[in-house]
């Protein structure tokens, strides 16, 4: 009878154990989310800047 107590104890404490990984990664999974959209945004920003050409500065240049 005791092994079957010790091993009851053992899968609820495991099971306890993954249920807490996930939900930790669920808390950590929300500001990791809002982490990635802002360098995707701040990438984005950066791109646009690089593709736009201004018309003051390509006209002193065929000059």
């Amino acid at each position: 009878m005791n092994k079957i107590l010790y091993a009851l104890l053992l899968t609820i404490v495991f099971i306890l154990g993954i249920a807490s990984i996930f939900y930790g990664l669920f808390i950590f999974w929300k500001p990791v989310a809002f982490i990635f959209i802002g360098v995707v945004l701040v990438g984005v920003a950066y791109l646009l800047n690089q593709l736009y050409t201004d018309d003051s500065s390509a006209e002193r240049r065929d000059k």
